[in-house]
């Protein structure tokens, strides 16, 4: 001892002896590819770009871009999100709306929270937070709680010392229950700017319940739960507890995109004010597309836009049969302006494609002008064109819909809403799917029956019931029983095809082979059984709009095909990779009771025609008048009046129910109340907004606490009392073992966060939490249960420290000192005074923004 004193001053370490127990430093791989989506545009690809926006970066829109995790991670996370929504939201928005849009936006606000939380969390050395910041905040508190009962009387309760001793420097959560509260919502409204969407900043409803659902819901049950000390001990006993834990029986699951089947959005309600992609683009509305461009223009992005009209002129000319030698020359000429304006790495009004698609694109205009037909067949110019597409789509669409060009749209004149309307697509009840009694002797069937007879004359009087005539009708014979049945049809789409393309014999295009079998009947009957048809890409389009003029939009939320792309659909590879997706689509079509005995998808299983809209041939849409009794006068225009009234009041939204006190149960205010003043907690410190100040500092005997091997130090020295030689000793060991010490502590945490993280484990903690939180039927502990269970605490921590320290001190000593620091653990107050404490620490490591 004396030599190791000679030889080493008390400041000098002897570095890790134990090299095997070192942990690696912790390298994030995806860091330097976040780093460059963080500075890098997404429109144009300049670093640090001055002419479009800071927060137009694709992590600023979508924060889960390339995090994975697996699935079976995503579907626990998922179910229990969906219970937080199905708990928290949907027990009083089912009474206002049945619109789930408002839930998808919600949906995608918490994944997006959600994913800025893992990606921060993923970034987070916790063994380092452990070891540095979270147990020497520990030993702050336990050195209050120590000095507190030396300056109090023994009778006295040793958490209201500790809180008097505090003064000021208690926390401003514990002042009362009310500044808790409090305290919370302006956490999470500080978080908001990280956390939240961009356009959900914007919005004053979002952003309060999203803070009242995290502060009033969620932190503070989750505080109360954590500072309640039978739960401590429960805790402590887990810690103790030496049985293994479960190995995983199974290899773990494929990686998944971050919650994408969670954010997956509705079908969404045909809506005027909603400007779609397909809207704007329309160039026979030149109205829309001049008010797009014009916000482009101050968005410095109007080259986007120009890429994709551009584009689709080249390719227009590109798929013309029997080009000439003069043609070639032009869209070779077109190709080289393409690459030249947009993709040219010195280009003003570049654009950031994939550096594949760029090679490709140079590879082809550098060849004679004869080789541009390899574009026809070629990906390239679809993903260029796609990408371009999505920008406008997901990035600026939304920034328009938010702008004063869009209000200027929406704010016209009573005779240009019927123009506008027209544009962007009437209403559902302006749709065929309720036009049975509202079209009166307008349908005709092949064999010249007349389905409704009117009257003729300048007036007709309705005054009988209306007949409802459905288009896509099921021919109904034998008792009201389709005709053909075919939810007992079987579709699969085992491979696609090429066909000769009429207008070029020399090319050919691709179709999907479809495999068609009757379960119903029995082989040897007479009818066939099996057969295939063939449909192209645009018919499958055709069937869906059919069905949903005929059925409504929202009849089959669950049916929907992707969007409908305008070129690059002959492609062999685009064909092959929708053949899963159409498949799909079919099957779910034949599961639908509605559709049982539909025309429309029976012709489309077995006619050899071409599926389109000529088989609407029977249909001669004449009268369209209302199915209610009155009297309508057949004058041009008489009408026109009411009826753009009624579409003015269609496009607000309906008021909200009123949510005055006086509509509020009873049992909604007594529960807040009792949420905030608790028996456990009580009103927390009751000292109002003022607290007494501190007459000394609370870090007394802490602020030389550096580390693990330091905080056991004190804990020997100002806890347990040991014998003044025992501190020599370890003061002697602090130079030999310090430092390997403190890189084996940080292994074993680093090595046990490994084994909790596993995913199996994962799984069960979610479904656990799900389980407390939302199916938890049990009755509250009885006070000899957390009494049980603090004796068996008090058990376990006396046989967890090596007996010959025990020894050293005494068992008596031991034994005392041991049950101080349990009972400090006991006490709700402090321990919510410690967890607040935690819980700083923690949020200003995950959003180091917050302490500048």
């Amino acid at each position: 001892m004396i030599g190791a004193y000679c030889i080493l001053s008390p400041d000098s370490l002897v570095p890790n002896l134990l090299l095997m127990y070192t942990r690696e430093k912790k390298v994030l791989k995806d860091y330097d590819e976040l780093a460059m989506m963080k500075i890098v545009c997404t429109v144009c690809g300049e670093r640090n770009c001055p002419r479009h926006r800071p927060e137009l970066n694709i992590l600023a829109f979508q924060p889960w871009t390339n995090l994975v995790i697996n699935k079976k991670v995503d579907e626990a996370l998922e179910e229990f999100l969906n219970i937080v929504l199905k708990e928290f939201v949907y027990t009083w928005y089912k009474d206002l709306s049945s619109d789930e849009e408002f839930v998808d936006e919600l949906k995608s606000s918490i994944r997006f929270l959600a994913a800025v939380l893992f990606r921060r969390i993923k970034k987070l050395d916790i063994p380092k937070l452990v070891t540095e910041k979270i147990i020497k905040a520990a030993l702050q508190h336990l050195d209050c709680c120590i000095q507190a009962q030396k300056r109090a009387s023994d009778n006295k309760d040793i958490q209201q010392a500790t809180i008097n001793y505090l003064g000021s420097n208690v926390h401003c959560s514990m002042w009362n229950r009310k500044a808790e509260l409090e305290y919370l919502r302006c956490m999470v409204e500080c978080l908001f700017p990280y956390v939240l969407k961009p356009e959900a900043l914007h919005s004053k409803s979002t952003c309060t319940l999203v803070r009242e659902i995290l502060a009033n819901l969620v932190l503070l049950p989750a505080m109360d739960a954590i500072a309640n000390p039978d739960m401590v001990n429960n805790l402590i006993l887990i810690f103790l507890d030496e049985t293994p834990p479960p190995e995983a029986t199974e290899p773990p699951s494929e990686l998944v995109p971050f919650l994408d089947k969670f954010s997956i959005k509705q079908p969404k309600k045909p809506n005027c004010l909603r400007l779609e992609m397909k809207h704007i683009m329309d160039k026979e509305q030149p109205v829309l597309l001049y008010a797009f461009m014009q916000f482009l223009k101050k968005e410095a992005a109007v080259n986007v836009l120009q890429f994709c009209l551009a584009c689709d002129d080249f390719n227009r000319r590109l798929l013309s049969p029997d080009l000439s030698q003069s043609e070639f020359h032009e869209l070779h000429a077109m190709a080289k302006d393409l690459y030249k304006n947009f993709c040219d790495p010195t280009a003003v009004d570049r654009i950031k494609f994939d550096e594949k698609i760029i090679a490709e694109l140079k590879n082809v205009i550098d060849s004679p002008p004869e080789q541009i037909i390899r574009l026809q067949k070629s990906f390239t110019l679809f993903q260029a064109y796609e990408h371009a597409y999505d920008l406008l789509e997901n990035t600026f669409l939304p920034l328009f819909h938010q702008s004063d060009d869009v209000r200027t749209l929406v704010h016209v004149s009573p005779w240009q809403i019927k123009k506008f309307s027209t544009i962007l697509g009437k209403k559902k009840e302006f749709g065929f799917s309720n036009l049975g009694t509202k079209l009166k002797g307008v349908f005709k069937s092949s064999s010249g029956i007349i389905l409704y007879n009117m009257a003729v004359g300048g007036e007709i009087d309705i005054t009988t019931p209306p007949v409802t005539v459905n288009i896509d009708r099921t021919d109904e014979e034998n008792g009201g029983k389709p005709k053909h049945d075919l939810s007992t049809w079987r579709v699969t789409i085992p491979m696609i095809g090429a066909r000769p393309d009429p207008e070029n014999m020399k090319k050919q295009y691709f179709v999907f082979i479809i495999d068609v079998a009757r379960v119903d009947i029995p082989d040897g009957e007479g009818e066939r059984t099996n057969w295939t048809v063939a449909r192209k890409y645009g018919e499958f389009y055709v069937l869906e709009q059919k069905l949903t003029e005929f059925h409504g939009n929202g009849e089959f939320p669950d049916c929907q095909l992707p969007p409908k792309k305008s070129f690059g659909t002959k492609n062999k590879d685009f064909i092959e990779g929708k053949k899963e997706v159409f498949e799909q689509y079919l099957q779910k079509l034949l599961t639908k009771p509605l559709l049982k005995g539909s025309e429309l998808v029976y012709s489309f299983l077995t006619s050899l025609s071409e599926f389109n809209s000529s088989f609407l041939q029977d249909i001669n849409i004449g009268i369209f008048v209302k199915s209610v009794p009155m009297k309508l006068v057949k004058e041009k225009g008489q009408h026109l009046d009411p009826f753009l009234s009624a579409f003015a009041a269609s496009t607000e939204a309906p008021k909200p129910k009123s949510m005055s006190p006086k509509n509020r149960s009873l049992k909604f205010i007594v529960n807040h109340s009792k949420k905030l003043t608790t028996s456990l907690f009580e009103n927390n410190s009751n000292c109002g907004f003022n607290p007494p100040k501190s007459t000394e500092s609370t870090l007394t005997e802490t602020r030389q606490v550096d580390g693990v091997f330091d905080s056991l130090v004190y804990i020997a020295t100002c806890v347990y009392y040991v014998p003044k030689w025992f501190i020599s000793v370890l003061m002697t060991c602090r130079i030999l073992i310090k430092e390997t010490l403190e890189s084996y502590v940080e292994w074993y945490l680093d090595y046990k966060i490994t084994q909790v993280t596993q995913e199996h484990r994962v799984v069960s903690i979610i479904h656990l939490l799900q389980d407390v939180l939302f199916f938890d039927t049990d009755p509250p502990r009885s006070d000899e249960e957390k009494k049980s269970r603090y004796n068996e605490t008090v058990e376990g921590c006396l046989q967890y420290v090596p007996r010959s320290f025990v020894s050293m001190i005494g068992d008596e000593k031991f034994e005392k000192r041991t049950k101080f620091i349990l009972d400090i653990l006991q006490q709700p107050k402090l321990n919510k005074q410690l967890s607040y404490v935690l819980l700083d620490i923690l949020i200003s490591e995950l959003f180091p923004e917050l302490k500048s």
